[in-house]
């Protein structure tokens, strides 16, 4: 495998996304070794992950990296609070919405009543499941999987999975939701993948 000559599509949530920092995270690594296209969106859920991936041409990438969600993400076009930024494409999870006053925010407190009397733990993870079936399905080129949290990696379907859960919460930071020696693991861990697949 040549590295610079390898074709990199990166897709995902925050973990995999371009972080607004001047710190390197595993992302901005693997660029200094690869052609690296990074399409990963802040907050999104596993159906804005599967449309990123339908909006390129996967023929024209040597590999794809996918970091996967979490099934309790629910899809909504208008985040109630991230409207701009970084979380501008956010879906929505309870943890972060009750981080925010929704008294004069109709439409957060709305979202809130909806996870405290409609949500249903069920229905997501089969929904999720089918769409990560989807995206598994839709990939026709080198494709390594990653996720970061226990039950991403309990609901793995993926050939090339590479788990993080356990190492996540020992290196918790502010780069992709990592600390510097926790991005130069995950940028090693996936650069071994890389070469064993390719």
């Amino acid at each position: 495998m040549a590295e610079k000559s390898l074709k990199l599509l990166i897709a995902g949530d925050s973990f995999a996304a371009k972080w607004p920092t001047k710190e390197l995270s595993w992302v901005d690594l693997l660029s200094r070794h690869y052609i690296v296209t990074n399409i990963a969106q802040a907050g999104v859920g596993e159906y804005k992950i599967l449309k990123q991936i339908q909006s390129v041409d996967l023929k024209e990438f040597d590999c794809i990296i996918v970091n996967h969600t979490s099934p309790s993400r629910v899809h909504t076009p208008h985040h109630p609070v991230h409207r701009e930024g970084f979380h501008k494409d956010c879906d929505l999870i309870i943890t972060d919405l009750l981080e925010h006053n929704s008294f004069f925010n109709k439409s957060l407190r709305t979202a809130k009543d909806w996870f405290e009397y409609h949500y249903d733990d069920d229905y997501q993870i089969t929904v999720y499941n089918l769409i990560r079936k989807e995206i598994n399905d839709l990939i026709n080129i080198p494709y390594i999987a990653t996720g970061h949290l226990k039950i991403i990696t309990q609901l793995s379907i993926e050939k090339n999975y590479v788990d993080f859960s356990n190492f996540w919460a020992l290196e918790k930071g502010d780069i992709n939701h990592y600390n510097e020696f926790g991005n130069r693991y995950v940028y090693k861990k996936i650069n071994k993948k890389l070469w064993e697949i390719n």
